[in-house]
């Protein structure tokens, strides 16, 4: 499949803001199109995965429901909660508090310029409370000035159900570097993914897991360190294959698109 950064253009013409005119993005605001703000991490993924896992991810599944929904791709946030994996060289890592400040200095521009329905799209898992609370924030703030809305989640979690069904792996082996995440690499950068490097490396299930049903208290303890042998991996990528990470991706896109297409408010004004 296609990289979103490389890719020609969509049918119906470019997407990605990155790439458009102000003029052309000016037009997409009056015909209200959404537009799709996908957050991302640089930060360890393993020996054998790069450092914008996350970002690239996120960002290639925002591409592909772009086009099945006629919204607008933002550029991408590269830099997100990373706290976790700290110790590993190549994370950067912003605070709770400066991320949400950015995220929403980012948010309310998009809805200030015009843009009617602002979906934050997650690609790491510890953004994602954040972007629901900066989600609030926006509305708090801006809803007297501007008409919009602002839908967040994570591009996994309406498809949790059929990708725990496609799994190979046990529950709390999809978490991170994990049968997932690598398999959605080797389906769309194989050229990036050394499998061979997980020889020796210490890695296995963990008490949570992208997709399968989990106890909802999370319980944080002390963080991953290299010194301790930790491989940066939470979950089972040995099962990971390209073929495989097709099917989650294509599986991912279509519930998604499913979910926007059939989109209720969480609450709405009554009259």
């Amino acid at each position: 499949m296609a990289d979103p950064v490389s890719a020609a253009p969509a049918a119906g013409g470019e997407r990605r803001m990155s790439f458009m005119t102000q003029m052309e993005i000016a037009e997409a605001i009056a015909q209200k199109r959404a537009v799709i703000l996908p957050t991302g991490a640089t930060e360890a993924h393993g020996p054998h995965m790069p450092t914008d896992t996350d970002t690239h991810q996120v960002e290639h599944i925002a591409w592909l429901l772009a086009q099945r929904i006629d919204a607008l791709v933002a550029p991408p946030v590269a830099y997100g909660i990373s706290k976790t994996f700290e110790f590993f060289p190549g994370t950067i890592s912003l605070s709770i508090p400066t991320y949400q400040a950015m995220l929403f200095e980012i948010g309310a521009a998009l809805v200030r310029q015009g843009f009617e329905h602002l979906i934050i799209l997650n690609g790491n898992r510890p953004n994602g409370t954040a972007n629901d609370a900066v989600a609030r924030h926006l509305v708090d703030e801006l809803d007297a000035a501007h008409t919009f809305k602002v839908s967040a989640v994570s591009y996994w979690e309406p498809a949790a159900e059929k990708i725990h069904a496609l799994r190979r792996s046990v529950p709390g082996g999809m978490g991170h570097g994990c049968e997932f995440e690598t398999g959605f690499q080797l389906a769309t950068r194989p050229e990036l993914v050394k499998m061979e490097r997980l020889a020796g490396a210490h890695y296995g299930p963990v008490g949570w897991d992208l997709v399968a049903p989990t106890e909802p208290v999370r319980t944080y303890m002390r963080r991953p360190r290299p010194a301790a042998g930790h491989a940066a991996i939470f979950g089972d990528p040995s099962s990971a294959t390209a073929e495989a990470g097709q099917v989650f991706i294509d599986t991912v896109v279509e519930v998604l698109e499913q979910t926007f297409r059939t989109l209720r408010g969480s609450y709405e004004e009554r009259r």
